[in-house]
């Protein structure tokens, strides 16, 4: 569930001006910063002035730059306990098993915070949808490509009719065409949002489609077009970004929606099993 700093922010942000777009952006990426920096410090993180960050709190609601802190300092003990407990466990760790243990600790961490974030009305209807849709089309690139075509490839085991178009090109503007309002597009993007990612769910929701975005943030363009979005946590050792959280989502969509008809997936899955004996595709 979205707390009330994100439904604020989310609820105003078409109309802040692209630097409070900014600010909101760093704000809901950095709570810890925010809850204690200054309002200078905050703007020159985006090269905005200290007048811009307050106009964007009481654009928010707040009376001024201490009202949003308090808020943010109101949510973050739990988030800070759970973090001081993996952090705690890291410190005790032998020098040479800290790098595995702490990516371990830090996708723990991610699926924790992943499933703090999800609304569970939003989830009911979006698995829903993708169980009753003519069929799911999954669009990711880059990073998010890999759990973009396990969410395919899992929803087709359990009966449902799905693709994915992992390269944004030709292959995407073909099957978009078809979208109508019996199909769902699930649209995945993190950190940097690709151009043709956004543009298919923007042209989805045009067409009728219902769309699903599995992103990073409550206010990335994926969001933004979205029916149903579900925030997930990415944080990841030195330069890299983790899905776990994305993946722990996907899991639980599937599984969710292989409960709408079970009898259903359970032929699909007899189907499959029988199939794979036929044709020999299994070692003993």
């Amino acid at each position: 569930m979205t707390t009330g700093l994100e439904a604020r922010i989310a609820d105003a942000y078409d109309s802040l001006t692209p630097k409070q777009q900014a600010l909101a952006r760093l704000i809901l990426d950095n709570r810890y910063f925010a809850s204690f920096a200054s309002a200078a410090e905050l703007g020159a993180k985006v090269d905005a002035s200290a007048a811009t960050v307050v106009r964007l709190c009481q654009a928010l609601g707040y009376d001024g730059l201490p009202g949003l802190q308090e808020a943010i300092r109101a949510e973050l003990p739990s988030y800070l306990t759970a973090v001081e407990r993996l952090e705690q466990r890291i410190t005790a760790l032998p020098e040479n098993s800290e790098l595995p243990q702490r990516v371990f600790a830090l996708d723990v961490q991610n699926i924790q915070r992943t499933a703090g974030a999800v609304d569970q009305t939003a989830f009911e209807a979006a698995v829903r949808s993708i169980a009753n849709a003519r069929e799911t089309l999954v669009v990711a690139t880059g990073v998010t490509a890999a759990v973009g075509h396990f969410l395919a490839y899992s929803l087709e085991v359990i009966g449902l009719r799905a693709r994915a178009i992992l390269d944004g090109g030709v292959s995407q503007v073909v099957t978009l065409t078809h979208l109508n309002a019996a199909d769902v597009l699930v649209g995945l993007g993190v950190w940097r949002y690709v151009r043709s990612t956004v543009a298919a769910m923007q042209q989805a929701k045009e067409q009728g489609a219902t769309t699903i975005a599995i992103t990073d943030s409550i206010v990335s363009p994926l969001a933004r077009h979205a029916d149903y979005a579900f925030e997930v946590a990415t944080e990841g050792a030195m330069h890299s970004l983790s899905m776990a959280g994305a993946l722990s989502l996907i899991n639980a969509l599937v599984a969710a929606a292989s409960l709408v008809d079970p009898t259903r997936t359970s032929r699909a899955l007899q189907q499959i099993d029988r199939q794979f004996i036929a044709r020999e595709l299994l070692t003993l």
